[in-house]
């Protein structure tokens, strides 16, 4: 046993004076004091960020189901501008049909005229 250390005494913390104990007690209270001031702004400013957005994201969707909404708007009224362009066609046929048939019924007319 003789590569063996004796063993060592126990530690005990040292005398603290009293004037540093107060000196600690109010460094924490002062701390603290600090602290609380620092982290109520705080968490008021990361509630009122959160709820801002959250709002946002309620925004972005409503404006995205706006937006398919305004797609299927679109595909109708192009559907609707497609038949109107096609009537429109149908009507410049039947249009010139008409002038074609009143040219003959002209022609018609002057005959039984003779």
């Amino acid at each position: 046993m003789a590569d063996t250390d004796p063993p060592a005494p126990p530690r005990t913390a040292a005398p603290v004076e009293e004037g540093t104990m107060v000196n600690l007690s109010k460094a924490w209270g002062v701390s603290k004091d600090l602290l609380t001031l620092l982290i109520i702004p705080a968490m008021g400013w990361l509630i009122k960020l959160e709820v801002a957005n959250a709002e946002r994201d309620l925004h972005i969707k409503a404006l995205q189901e706006d937006v398919i909404e305004l797609r299927a708007d679109i595909a109708k009224a192009e559907s609707i501008d497609d038949k109107v362009q096609a009537n429109s066609l149908q009507l410049v046929r039947l249009e010139g049909k008409l002038d074609t048939a009143n040219g003959r019924l002209d022609d018609i007319k002057s005959l039984l005229a003779r």
